[in-house]
């Protein structure tokens, strides 16, 4: 994907293990029992006490962590009521269930875990942590360590979405096996977070029922990692798309309606390749804009007509491209223009406005004012920059994936895009056609953006708008 899908990140579980060692009369103490998870010859295998013959090897990882292993007794013996930070944790269903599982997943993917830990432990210790107490790896290093691990046969990726998933196989054909039939399933993945933490995913279904277990390491100051979190918790349905998205929901009925609201129900992970050309069109043309408090991707103009094209509320990405810095916002508004008093407007004075637009837009100066809010008597257009005072719930908006481009003989180019919405757990919540042409080698502009009519389309609402005209009404100027 060009943006950055966001993973999920379920709440830590610290799990405290009590080990005892019983003595047998007239024995000494008890030998100890045969694990049902280790790694031998870096095979994870899982030893079946009633079963005759070899181990049964489910899979085939890093052999650096040999010889460990969980027993039987040892996972029936796991107190895991343990209060993390004054929070005790619910072992209801709907959250956290993992007081109540016997079969054993957590142990195996917590081998797994400390397998992917041993697979990037060299890059992780090696790599420049700076100074600061908020350890921030370069994108050189996340990306060789989720080389690191996919190599290991630990399918990884990272959090942000900027690299794709490696050693993908074994999540590709989990998913192509999802719809094939309703038996036991399992597989795992990781995700490699910019502090360079590892997380495993392991999504299970058990008897027609779906449970994703966690785990989370940290790294000490040693280099050596810990694990510190763990869970499994309920989830209602997991679909793989014919993109190659993994989409699964989490169950979110017993939480109160603030939670509901800010909570995305559904965890995307792009399990396929994205195409690397694809991936640089929509980081240079589509994600500088997006979807987020503005409409221009989300109606249809062309340079005969950009009537329906909100300029005002676009202008904070029109800023940010022409100056290479980070959109315009209600907090950083107030560091370039001056507000207009008895309101949260803000003035973006003519020349400036214009200047920077006309640079992505072919469009006459007299009609970006027809079409605008701009004031003649202030001599600028008026500005209403985003606010999180402005929501009482997390915006709800999707990011660009592009599917497909061409490159056209009048020298423009030609993208679909998709809009990927995690809040409705969907890889398509709505497409369009973007047209853009290059113009020195480094600037661009838009040309046109056609939005594909589907009675399931969902698109982002302007909350921004709304508010813009009640700021509108407190001033006189026109």
């Amino acid at each position: 994907m060009c943006s950055k899908y966001r993973h999920i990140i379920l709440f830590p579980l610290i799990a405290a293990a009590l080990f005892s060692l019983l003595m047998l009369p007239g024995c000494g103490k008890k030998e100890k029992e045969t694990p049902l998870y280790e790694i031998i010859d870096g095979r994870i295998v899982y030893n079946d006490p009633s079963a005759s013959g070899d181990e049964d090897v489910i899979f085939a990882g890093s052999p650096a962590m040999e010889g460990v292993g969980y027993t039987a007794e040892e996972s029936g013996s796991m107190d895991f009521s343990a209060v993390n930070e004054g929070l005790a944790y619910s072992s209801d269903e709907s959250y956290n269930s993992l007081s109540s599982d016997s079969s054993g997943k957590i142990d195996l993917l917590k081998l797994k875990l400390s397998g992917a830990c041993a697979a990037v432990r060299d890059i992780y210790r090696a790599a420049d942590k700076g100074s600061s107490l908020n350890v921030t790896l370069s994108s050189a290093d996340i990306a060789s360590m989720i080389s690191a691990c996919g190599t290991a046969g630990y399918p990884a990726a990272d959090s942000r979405g900027d690299f794709n998933m490696q050693g993908y196989g074994l999540m590709h054909e989990f998913g192509q096996t999802l719809s094939l039939s309703n038996g036991d399933i399992s597989e795992t993945y990781f995700i490699v977070y910019p502090d360079g933490h590892l997380s495993g995913f392991m999504l299970s279904r058990e008897s027609g029922i779906w449970h994703l277990y966690s785990a989370s390491a940290a790294w000490n100051d040693d280099g050596t990692e810990r694990i510190y979190s763990e869970g499994r918790y309920a989830v209602g349905e997991v679909r793989y798309t014919e993109k190659g998205w993994l989409i699964y929901s989490r169950d979110t009925s017993d939480f109160d309606e603030n939670q509901k609201a800010n909570t995305d129900s559904y965890v995307m992970v792009r399990v396929l390749p994205y195409d690397s050309e694809m991936r640089t069109l929509c980081k240079r043309y589509v994600e500088p804009v997006g979807y987020f408090e503005n409409n221009l991707f989300t109606t249809d103009w062309n340079e005969g007509n950009m009537g329906p094209i909100d300029f005002n509320s676009l202008y904070a990405y029109v800023f940010g491209l022409y100056n290479g810095t980070d959109m315009l916002s209600s907090y950083n508004v107030r560091n370039y223009y001056k507000a207009v008093q008895g309101t949260k407007l803000y003035l973006i004075p003519e020349d400036i406005f214009e200047n920077n637009t006309t640079v992505y837009f072919n469009i006459d100066r007299a009609a970006l004012k027809n079409i605008s809010d701009y004031s003649s008597q202030l001599g600028g257009y008026l500005f209403l920059g985003y606010n999180r005072d402005y929501y009482n719930v997390t915006p709800r908006t999707p990011f660009p994936e592009v599917v497909d481009y061409s490159y056209n003989s009048d020298g423009t180019i030609t993208l679909t895009v998709d809009a990927v919405n995690n809040w409705y757990g969907t890889d398509r919540a709505f497409r369009h056609t973007l047209v853009v042409r290059p113009t020195d080698g480094v600037s661009f502009r838009y040309v046109s953006n056609t939005l594909q009519q589907d009675p399931n389309n969902i698109i982002p609402p302007m909350k921004l708008s709304e508010m813009l005209n009640v700021e509108l009404t407190k001033t006189t100027f026109g």
